[in-house]
């Protein structure tokens, strides 16, 4: 049932006062603002705020922690902007406001919103990220940038490099951090911690609030309240379910790239038949993907092996028949994958039902044929739980979105490469130059950032002995040259 801007709640931290010793402020009205302020809201084509902004604006200028947990185009960068704004000390020349963002498009989006803001005024801005040049990002944060928006890996290499300060900031937004941790950016925001003031106010807005946002939730923000204004998503303990409607003959293409918008920390792939489960997970390790099959059919003791291998973290995938759908307890399973629509309505409650446990969060995605989708919106009915429909990702998204996350990962390897790493680094330098300057440069180039991708963004989440990406690997299939026996001829 939807539920209105009266009825709302405003969920409290654990250690925080009654809610009825602080009631909810009034709602934020765009008449509020100062009028140079609202005047550029106006020229924006801001008629009136959105929810989000009526809710949050007022508990941002309270002044605590919040985390707010909206969709995706709500409204979400006016509610932490206008306050932040309307905060800023134009004669304190360092940063008061941090905006972290997952990637360089959002970065400029929201940069955008804050120049049209603050437009014909004092108040200046930075924007950071990775994959440019360092100059005119220098350039804006040693003039004195007031509030700064940017990536995480980026904004950590400035820090390091003496060239940004984040010791003074007042307000630090964490925004989409979802999707911050999807990118592979919490090594990063770890790091950033430390480099932050105790005392500040922080907000962390999410479209969804899974088990690894409310832990990082907890390392950065004090006794938080909260607002939710997702309908239909998830909280902690709840299963989202989605579809997708894939031609026959591009299932397996369609897994792949789902598989690099999702990048999943483990997944359990469902199959109906022995012969798709062999397929499929021999298509994902040709690929590159960390990936094990299970049958009905194999020895007791391998499927245990391999089941123990996902609880510890050593192994991403696994492509199985339900002799894994009933009775197994994966508590850090993220996502569910159905290759098949299974025959039986009560396996997909069996299937999904592999995810989302221990008061985690859970995703199950189907891949529909046409003909199925109908059997499919059965079984949710019959269940009484909502499936969602959604386009598969074009080539153009799945390209920028891996990208993004092979930047994020060679960022944060820069981040640790010691001296003699960098020198070693520079008698490249020129060879580098000269292939991005042809053709068949360009190709050797992005033949070496697949062979980093998959060995960086690939393997699973936990690999004591796993190389850096700027260790020499061996060549895939090459086994050691083997010792000689004897005694060495003189």
């Amino acid at each position: 049932m939807d539920k209105t801007l009266d009825d709302m709640p405003v969920e409290r931290g654990e250690n925080t006062a009654p809610p009825e010793t602080s009631p909810a402020p009034p709602l934020f009205s765009f008449d509020d603002l100062s009028p140079d302020l609202r005047e550029r809201v106006a020229a924006m084509g801001w008629v009136r705020p959105t929810p989000v902004q009526q809710q949050a604006i007022p508990l941002l200028q309270r002044g605590g922690d919040l985390i707010v947990q909206a969709k995706t185009g709500s409204g979400k960068t006016g509610a932490y902007l206008l306050p932040a704004v309307n905060a800023i000390d134009p004669a304190k020349a360092w940063t008061q406001v941090l905006v972290l963002v997952p990637t360089r498009e959002l970065a400029r989006q929201v940069y955008d919103v804050f120049l049209r803001l603050t437009e014909g005024t004092e108040v200046r801005g930075a924007l950071v990220y990775g994959g440019v040049g360092y100059g005119e990002q220098t350039r804006a944060l040693r003039e004195g940038a007031h509030l700064v928006v940017g990536t995480p890996g980026r904004i950590l290499d400035h820090v390091y490099r003496g060239t940004f300060t984040v010791g003074r900031v007042e307000l630090l937004v964490i925004d989409e951090a979802d999707e911050l941790l999807s990118m592979g950016f919490y090594p990063a925001l770890r790091k950033l911690r430390i480099q932050l003031p105790e005392e500040r106010q922080t907000c962390l807005l999410s479209a969804t609030i899974p088990y690894h946002v409310e832990e990082l939730a907890r390392s950065f923000l004090k006794d938080p309240e909260r607002l939710i204004l997702s309908k239909g998503e998830e909280t902690v303990s709840t299963l989202e379910h989605y579809y997708y409607i894939v031609p026959p003959l591009q299932k397996e293409r369609a897994l792949i790239n789902l598989l690099e918008m999702e990048n999943p920390d483990t997944a359990i792939i469902f199959c109906n038949t022995k012969r798709d489960v062999e397929y499929v997970a021999e298509v994902l390790k040709n690929n590159g993907y960390d990936a094990l099959h299970l049958t009905g059919d194999m020895p007791q003791n391998t499927r245990e092996r391999t089941v123990k291998r996902m609880h510890e973290g050593t192994l991403r995938f696994i492509v199985a028949t339900d002799v894994l759908a009933r009775g197994i307890d994966i508590s850090d399973l993220s996502h569910v994958f159905l290759y098949s629509i299974p025959e039986q309505v009560s396996v997909y409650i069996h299937r999904s039902g592999r995810t989302a446990r221990a008061g985690k969060t859970g995703i199950a995605i189907t891949l529909c044929e046409d003909i199925e989708e109908k059997r499919l919106l059965g079984i949710a009915r019959q269940y009484h739980f909502e499936i969602v429909k959604r386009p598969l990702p074009t080539p153009e998204e799945v390209a920028a979105r891996t990208g993004e996350r092979l930047l994020v990962q060679m960022e944060t390897e820069m981040l640790t490469l010691g001296l003699m790493d960098r020198e070693r680094l520079q008698r490249f330098l020129p060879l580098a130059q000269s292939l991005a300057s042809t053709e068949e440069g360009f190709q050797l180039i992005a033949l070496l950032l697949d062979r980093a991708y998959i060995q960086g963004l690939h393997r699973p989440l936990f690999q004591p002995d796993r190389p850096p990406l700027h260790a020499v690997p061996k060549t895939e299939g090459q086994s050691p040259r083997p010792r000689r026996r004897g005694r060495r001829k003189t």
